[in-house]
């Protein structure tokens, strides 16, 4: 059975000689495995079609879960990504969490995806700060939205440290229960977005923290290289 759908490519392998073996996270159903046959050849006609971060409308044909890439109609390969290792790994765990998250269609989480990847390649937009924020909206898709500015018990703005818990959220350091995770004043401010400009210590604790809630909460977790400073 043919179909189309909007799909980005979270993860391309290679099989036999020529051949990749493609992991689409679909905009209509979700994650889905497919052939593209041959495209590493020189001269491949598709073999734009097969390469991670590609976003396009897919021609797939093949029954079950078993298919076959036949055409591609390309949207964007956001190919300026690449030009910075922060953002290109931050990128990289964008779409690795796309599909961990997506066995079945989450339509605004794979818009969230596609809207990252744009601010990434085309505005400018720091590669921490992306994958704070597809964290935060992956976590609100998952029905726990995280407000990082005000306490999620007695409506106080936070101005300085918070804290987690599953069972309450976001807090101010009176409401916290004994089991929460401390978040300081910095990792706040930041992840809510109060101020982007901080030092890259913070910012990598920042996504940390916001791994391991997503962990905690949804089950799933990144890859840790993603967590690592580089020099």
């Amino acid at each position: 059975m043919d179909k189309k759908v909007k799909a980005i490519v979270t993860r391309a392998v290679p099989y036999r000689d020529s051949d990749m073996v493609l992991t689409l996270v679909s905009l209509e159903e979700g994650r889905l495995t497919a052939s593209a046959r041959g495209c590493l050849k020189p001269r491949a006609k598709l073999r734009y079609a097969a390469e991670p971060m590609n976003f396009g409308e897919y021609m797939l044909a093949g029954k079950g879960d078993r298919y076959i890439v036949t055409d591609c109609v390309q949207y964007d390969s956001f190919s300026p990504v690449t030009a910075d290792i922060d953002n290109f790994y931050s990128a990289c765990m964008i779409l690795e969490l796309l599909s961990k998250l997506s066995p079945e269609p989450q339509p605004e989480l794979f818009l969230a995806a596609v809207r990252e990847l744009k601010a990434l390649a085309y505005e400018g937009k720091d590669g921490y700060a992306s994958a704070c924020d597809f964290m935060l909206a992956a976590l609100k898709e998952g029905g726990i939205g995280l407000d990082f500015s005000v306490c999620a018990d007695c409506g106080a703005v936070l101005d300085g440290d918070a804290v987690f818990s599953e069972s309450g959220g976001i807090v101010c350091a009176h409401c916290a229960t004994w089991d929460g995770i401390k978040v300081d004043a910095l990792t706040r401010a930041y992840i809510a977005g109060e101020d982007r400009t901080l030092p890259e210590g913070i910012k990598l604790r920042a996504k940390r923290l916001l791994a391991d809630i997503l962990y905690r909460t949804l089950g799933v977790r990144p890859d840790g290289s993603y967590f690592k400073e580089r020099e």
